[in-house]
């Protein structure tokens, strides 16, 4: 199955679905082109929401993960939202040519920082007149080919804090594991709601398809 064949299907599919819940009305779409960003839109909403779903699995079994079910014991494997969220976007690039990306303007892993275009968006996710939940989207045209562009914040939960929390809340073994491996670490020091960062969404377009 190749790359434009997933994509292709994908959108056909996903433009029938309605957004989810983001803060941007649906919109009804007419001529061809607005009809093929709507369902970019669309693939992009629901790719976030499916990182978002894993984060969150991976995050409210914390104990499961890290409990041992022969000694009972806790050890921490580091096996947290953001380490399995960077492996899958990665994974599905290689698959798919599709990038989902996790980023923040406070980094704990350097691989990923935000380029322009999420850095400006984190900016305005920031600020204090922001609507909460509202994506940004955009389609970029660089040459003969161009990316549709996507990004949508990410908020600290209950679950967030066992790693994002004040440092001295951290459990030990949790806080040693992130100075040994993070020791820039800046993502800590949260408090339950605060804007982590976002979930962007790269997809490749073809010319032709822009032009319509």
């Amino acid at each position: 199955m190749t790359r434009k064949f997933i994509i292709v299907t994908l959108c056909a599919y996903l433009t029938v679905m309605p957004s989810a819940a983001s803060g941007i009305a649906p919109k009804h779409p007419s001529t061809p082109k607005e009809k093929e960003e709507q369902a970019l839109y669309n693939l992009a909403d629901k790719l976030t929401e499916m990182l978002l779903s894993l984060r969150n699995v991976i995050a409210v079994n914390q104990d499961v993960i890290n409990t041992s079910s022969v000694s009972g014991e806790y050890c921490f494997k580091g096996l947290v939202p953001a380490v399995v969220g960077t492996q899958v976007g990665y994974d599905f690039y290689i698959r798919t040519g599709i990038r989902v990306k996790q980023t923040s303007l406070t980094l704990r892993n350097l691989t990923n920082a935000p380029d322009e275009w999420e850095r400006e968006a984190l900016e305005r996710f920031g600020a204090p007149d922001y609507p909460k939940e509202t994506p940004i989207a955009e389609t970029v045209t660089a040459g003969e080919n161009g990316v549709y562009r996507f990004i949508k914040p990410v908020y600290i939960s209950k679950a967030c804090l066992q790693c994002h929390g004040e440092k001295e809340q951290i459990r030990r073994d949790i806080r040693e594991y992130l100075e040994f491996h993070y020791p820039n670490d800046k993502a800590t020091g949260y408090k339950e709601g605060a804007l982590r960062g976002g979930i962007s969404v790269t997809i490749p377009i073809t010319k032709p398809a822009l032009d319509k």
